[in-house]
Protein backbone atom coordinates (compact mmCIF):
# COMPACT_ATOMS: atom_id res chain seq x y z
CA UNK A 1 0.00 0.00 0.00
CA UNK A 2 1.85 2.69 -1.20
CA UNK A 3 0.77 6.35 -0.43
CA UNK A 4 -0.65 8.64 -2.88
CA UNK A 5 -1.59 12.48 -2.79
CA UNK A 6 -4.33 11.70 -5.12
CA UNK A 7 -8.07 11.33 -2.75
CA UNK A 8 -10.60 10.71 -5.96
CA UNK A 9 -12.21 7.59 -5.00
CA UNK A 10 -10.81 4.42 -7.57
CA UNK A 11 -12.55 1.64 -9.28
CA UNK A 12 -12.71 -1.53 -7.66
CA UNK A 13 -13.41 -5.06 -8.64
CA UNK A 14 -17.18 -6.47 -8.19
CA UNK A 15 -17.85 -6.91 -4.57
CA UNK A 16 -14.24 -6.14 -3.33
CA UNK A 17 -14.84 -3.23 -0.34
CA UNK A 18 -12.57 -0.48 -0.76
CA UNK A 19 -11.20 1.94 1.91
CA UNK A 20 -9.40 5.03 1.76
CA UNK A 21 -7.13 6.28 4.33
CA UNK A 22 -6.17 10.07 4.25
CA UNK A 23 -3.63 11.73 6.84
CA UNK A 24 -2.94 15.12 6.91
CA UNK A 25 -0.13 16.60 9.09
CA UNK A 26 -0.71 20.26 10.70
CA UNK A 27 2.96 21.29 9.81
CA UNK A 28 4.13 25.09 11.34
CA UNK A 29 1.81 26.73 13.28
CA UNK A 30 -0.42 28.78 10.62
CA UNK A 31 -3.12 30.83 11.57
CA UNK A 32 -4.77 31.81 8.36
CA UNK A 33 -4.70 27.80 7.22
CA UNK A 34 -6.25 27.37 10.78
CA UNK A 35 -8.85 29.88 10.01
CA UNK A 36 -9.54 28.35 6.88
CA UNK A 37 -10.39 25.10 8.20
CA UNK A 38 -12.55 26.49 10.89
CA UNK A 39 -15.24 27.26 8.18
CA UNK A 40 -15.64 23.68 7.29
CA UNK A 41 -16.48 22.85 10.77
CA UNK A 42 -20.25 23.93 12.60
CA UNK A 43 -20.54 26.21 15.32
CA UNK A 44 -20.65 23.71 18.05
CA UNK A 45 -17.55 22.08 16.76
CA UNK A 46 -16.03 25.89 16.52
CA UNK A 47 -16.92 26.93 20.35
CA UNK A 48 -15.93 23.66 21.11
CA UNK A 49 -12.45 24.29 19.34
CA UNK A 50 -11.87 27.68 21.07
CA UNK A 51 -12.40 25.82 24.40
CA UNK A 52 -8.93 24.42 23.94
CA UNK A 53 -5.73 25.61 26.34
CA UNK A 54 -3.31 24.43 24.42
CA UNK A 55 -3.05 25.92 20.71
CA UNK A 56 -1.58 22.54 19.58
CA UNK A 57 -4.60 20.11 20.99
CA UNK A 58 -6.56 23.29 18.96
CA UNK A 59 -4.88 22.96 15.99
CA UNK A 60 -5.40 19.22 15.86
CA UNK A 61 -9.22 19.34 16.51
CA UNK A 62 -9.83 21.59 13.90
CA UNK A 63 -8.13 19.80 11.34
CA UNK A 64 -9.34 16.55 12.29
CA UNK A 65 -12.73 17.39 11.79
CA UNK A 66 -12.35 19.85 8.91
CA UNK A 67 -10.59 16.61 7.37
CA UNK A 68 -13.64 14.54 8.02
CA UNK A 69 -16.25 17.01 6.94
CA UNK A 70 -14.14 17.29 3.21
CA UNK A 71 -14.21 14.08 2.86
CA UNK A 72 -17.90 13.37 3.32
CA UNK A 73 -19.13 16.16 1.38
CA UNK A 74 -17.16 14.65 -1.45
CA UNK A 75 -19.01 11.42 -0.71
CA UNK A 76 -22.78 13.15 -0.42
CA UNK A 77 -22.83 16.20 -1.97
CA UNK A 78 -23.64 18.19 1.73
CA UNK A 79 -21.36 21.60 2.18
CA UNK A 80 -19.00 20.38 4.81
CA UNK A 81 -20.59 22.78 7.60
CA UNK A 82 -23.96 21.78 6.63
CA UNK A 83 -23.15 17.67 7.98
CA UNK A 84 -24.84 16.98 10.79
CA UNK A 85 -23.38 13.76 12.99
CA UNK A 86 -25.44 11.52 15.98
CA UNK A 87 -24.21 8.43 17.90
CA UNK A 88 -24.78 5.69 15.70
CA UNK A 89 -24.40 1.98 17.21
CA UNK A 90 -22.82 1.56 20.04
CA UNK A 91 -21.75 5.82 20.27
CA UNK A 92 -19.66 5.71 17.03
CA UNK A 93 -20.44 8.74 15.43
CA UNK A 94 -22.34 8.73 12.34
CA UNK A 95 -24.43 10.94 9.99
CA UNK A 96 -28.35 12.09 10.75
CA UNK A 97 -30.72 10.58 9.01
CA UNK A 98 -31.46 11.52 5.70
CA UNK A 99 -27.57 12.71 5.64
CA UNK A 100 -25.98 8.99 5.82
CA UNK A 101 -26.36 7.57 2.12
CA UNK A 102 -28.33 4.68 1.84
CA UNK A 103 -28.77 1.65 -0.73
CA UNK A 104 -31.96 0.43 -2.33
CA UNK A 105 -31.67 -2.67 0.28
CA UNK A 106 -31.65 -0.38 3.13
CA UNK A 107 -27.89 -0.63 3.76
CA UNK A 108 -25.88 2.02 4.88
CA UNK A 109 -23.99 3.11 1.74
CA UNK A 110 -21.12 4.79 3.46
CA UNK A 111 -18.83 3.91 6.79
CA UNK A 112 -16.14 6.31 7.87
CA UNK A 113 -14.27 6.86 11.19
CA UNK A 114 -11.28 9.47 12.59
CA UNK A 115 -8.55 9.14 14.83
CA UNK A 116 -5.80 11.90 15.69
CA UNK A 117 -2.35 11.95 17.51
CA UNK A 118 0.06 14.90 18.06
CA UNK A 119 -0.51 17.26 15.00
CA UNK A 120 -1.71 14.78 12.84
CA UNK A 121 -5.13 13.11 11.94
CA UNK A 122 -6.35 10.42 9.80
CA UNK A 123 -10.00 9.45 8.21
CA UNK A 124 -11.37 5.94 7.41
CA UNK A 125 -13.60 5.99 4.62
CA UNK A 126 -15.19 3.32 2.38
CA UNK A 127 -15.10 4.13 -1.43
CA UNK A 128 -17.16 1.09 -3.16
CA UNK A 129 -20.46 2.01 -4.38
CA UNK A 130 -22.00 -0.91 -3.25
CA UNK A 131 -20.73 -0.19 0.48
CA UNK A 132 -19.76 -4.05 1.40
CA UNK A 133 -18.19 -3.06 4.51
CA UNK A 134 -20.27 -3.78 8.05
CA UNK A 135 -18.05 -1.66 10.02
CA UNK A 136 -14.59 0.54 9.90
CA UNK A 137 -12.26 1.83 12.39
CA UNK A 138 -8.78 3.70 11.97
CA UNK A 139 -5.79 4.21 14.64
CA UNK A 140 -3.15 6.90 13.70
CA UNK A 141 -0.36 7.48 16.70
CA UNK A 142 3.04 9.12 16.66
CA UNK A 143 5.91 7.22 16.40
CA UNK A 144 7.65 8.49 19.58
CA UNK A 145 3.95 8.29 21.32
CA UNK A 146 4.98 5.58 23.82
CA UNK A 147 8.51 5.92 24.21
CA UNK A 148 10.49 3.01 25.12
CA UNK A 149 9.44 0.24 25.03
CA UNK A 150 8.43 -1.35 28.42
CA UNK A 151 7.37 -5.15 28.63
CA UNK A 152 5.08 -4.55 31.56
CA UNK A 153 2.72 -2.65 29.33
CA UNK A 154 2.52 -5.36 26.85
CA UNK A 155 1.98 -7.99 29.50
CA UNK A 156 -1.00 -5.53 30.80
CA UNK A 157 -2.77 -4.68 27.69
CA UNK A 158 -1.99 -7.36 24.93
CA UNK A 159 -2.43 -10.97 24.56
CA UNK A 160 0.00 -13.53 26.39
CA UNK A 161 1.16 -14.57 22.93
CA UNK A 162 1.85 -11.01 21.94
CA UNK A 163 3.94 -10.38 24.48
CA UNK A 164 5.79 -13.53 24.74
CA UNK A 165 6.64 -12.67 20.11
CA UNK A 166 7.45 -8.85 21.44
CA UNK A 167 10.20 -10.33 23.64
CA UNK A 168 11.88 -12.76 21.02
CA UNK A 169 12.89 -9.58 18.81
CA UNK A 170 16.52 -8.78 19.25
CA UNK A 171 16.42 -5.24 20.00
CA UNK A 172 14.75 -2.74 22.35
CA UNK A 173 13.92 -0.88 19.16
CA UNK A 174 12.28 -3.38 17.44
CA UNK A 175 10.48 -4.18 20.23
CA UNK A 176 9.27 -0.61 20.62
CA UNK A 177 8.37 -0.43 16.91
CA UNK A 178 6.35 -3.92 16.78
CA UNK A 179 4.69 -2.64 20.41
CA UNK A 180 3.17 0.85 18.37
CA UNK A 181 2.34 -1.31 15.54
CA UNK A 182 0.24 -3.60 17.40
CA UNK A 183 -1.08 -1.05 19.39
CA UNK A 184 -2.38 0.76 16.18
CA UNK A 185 -4.07 -2.37 14.57
CA UNK A 186 -5.87 -2.97 17.89
CA UNK A 187 -6.52 0.15 18.36
CA UNK A 188 -8.23 0.28 15.18
CA UNK A 189 -10.43 -2.80 15.77
CA UNK A 190 -11.77 -1.96 19.02
CA UNK A 191 -12.84 1.77 17.00
CA UNK A 192 -14.50 -0.76 14.29
CA UNK A 193 -16.62 -2.54 17.08
CA UNK A 194 -17.23 0.58 18.94
CA UNK A 195 -16.92 -1.27 22.25
CA UNK A 196 -13.76 0.68 23.06
CA UNK A 197 -12.34 0.49 26.82
CA UNK A 198 -15.26 -2.21 27.37
CA UNK A 199 -13.13 -4.76 24.77
CA UNK A 200 -9.93 -5.86 26.17
CA UNK A 201 -7.20 -5.72 23.94
CA UNK A 202 -6.24 -9.20 25.36
CA UNK A 203 -8.99 -10.61 24.10
CA UNK A 204 -7.56 -10.57 19.87
CA UNK A 205 -3.96 -11.42 18.79
CA UNK A 206 -2.73 -9.95 15.46
CA UNK A 207 -0.21 -12.12 13.76
CA UNK A 208 2.27 -10.73 11.54
CA UNK A 209 3.03 -13.20 8.33
CA UNK A 210 6.34 -14.24 7.57
CA UNK A 211 8.71 -11.36 5.99
CA UNK A 212 6.98 -8.50 7.62
CA UNK A 213 6.85 -5.96 7.07
CA UNK A 214 6.92 -5.78 3.25
CA UNK A 215 4.86 -4.54 0.36
CA UNK A 216 1.48 -6.33 -0.06
CA UNK A 217 1.77 -8.15 2.92
CA UNK A 218 -1.23 -7.78 5.79
CA UNK A 219 -1.38 -8.36 9.30
CA UNK A 220 -4.32 -10.86 10.74
CA UNK A 221 -6.30 -11.24 13.73
CA UNK A 222 -7.44 -13.80 16.03
CA UNK A 223 -10.24 -12.80 17.53
CA UNK A 224 -11.39 -14.55 20.75
CA UNK A 225 -13.22 -12.37 22.88
CA UNK A 226 -15.09 -11.42 21.11
CA UNK A 227 -15.44 -13.48 17.81
CA UNK A 228 -16.70 -11.88 14.98
CA UNK A 229 -20.65 -11.86 14.11
CA UNK A 230 -21.32 -15.36 12.03
CA UNK A 231 -20.43 -14.62 8.41
CA UNK A 232 -18.31 -11.54 8.76
CA UNK A 233 -14.28 -11.64 8.57
CA UNK A 234 -11.73 -9.53 9.95
CA UNK A 235 -9.06 -7.20 7.53
CA UNK A 236 -6.51 -5.30 8.85
CA UNK A 237 -3.82 -3.21 7.71
CA UNK A 238 -1.15 -1.41 8.75
CA UNK A 239 1.72 1.21 7.30
CA UNK A 240 4.49 3.23 9.25
CA UNK A 241 5.49 6.40 7.62
CA UNK A 242 8.82 8.01 8.03
CA UNK A 243 9.21 11.62 9.50
CA UNK A 244 9.27 13.97 6.98
CA UNK A 245 8.63 17.96 6.58
CA UNK A 246 9.82 18.22 10.17
CA UNK A 247 7.27 15.77 11.61
CA UNK A 248 8.19 12.98 12.97
CA UNK A 249 7.06 8.81 12.16
CA UNK A 250 3.32 8.02 12.13
CA UNK A 251 1.86 4.40 12.63
CA UNK A 252 -1.65 4.28 10.53
CA UNK A 253 -3.73 1.39 10.65
CA UNK A 254 -7.52 0.52 9.35
CA UNK A 255 -9.75 -2.33 10.54
CA UNK A 256 -12.88 -3.92 8.24
CA UNK A 257 -15.46 -6.31 8.91
CA UNK A 258 -17.10 -7.64 6.07
CA UNK A 259 -18.93 -10.39 4.71
CA UNK A 260 -16.68 -13.56 4.74
CA UNK A 261 -17.59 -14.11 0.80
CA UNK A 262 -16.64 -10.59 0.01
CA UNK A 263 -12.52 -10.42 -1.34
CA UNK A 264 -10.01 -8.99 0.28
CA UNK A 265 -10.28 -5.21 0.68
CA UNK A 266 -8.40 -2.72 -1.33
CA UNK A 267 -6.86 -0.07 1.21
CA UNK A 268 -5.66 3.03 -0.40
CA UNK A 269 -3.15 5.42 1.72
CA UNK A 270 -3.50 9.23 0.91
CA UNK A 271 -1.68 12.03 2.27
CA UNK A 272 -3.42 15.14 2.27
CA UNK A 273 -2.99 18.57 2.72
CA UNK A 274 -5.02 21.32 4.08
CA UNK A 275 -4.81 23.16 0.51
CA UNK A 276 -6.52 20.36 -1.02
CA UNK A 277 -9.39 19.92 1.43
CA UNK A 278 -11.19 23.04 -0.52
CA UNK A 279 -10.93 20.79 -3.89
CA UNK A 280 -12.73 17.65 -2.38
CA UNK A 281 -16.19 19.06 -2.32
CA UNK A 282 -16.23 22.05 -4.91
CA UNK A 283 -20.01 20.80 -5.76
CA UNK A 284 -21.68 20.21 -2.60
CA UNK A 285 -24.89 22.28 -1.44
CA UNK A 286 -25.44 24.39 1.23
Amino acid sequence: MSPTDHPAPTDHPAGAPGVDLLVMTLGAPDATRDAQLATLLDDEERARAARFHFERDRRTYIAAHALIRSVLAARTGIAPAALRFAAGARGKPDLVPGQLPVLADGRTALRFNLSHTREAVAVAVTTDPGCTAIDLGVDIEAADRLGDYDGRIARSFFAEDEAAALETLPTAAERARRFLTLWTLKEAVIKTTGEGLSQKLSGFSIRFPAGWPAEGLLPDIEARDPAPPDGLAWHLTHQELPPTGGQGGLHVAGALLSPVRQPRPRWRLVRAEAAMLPRLHPQAAG
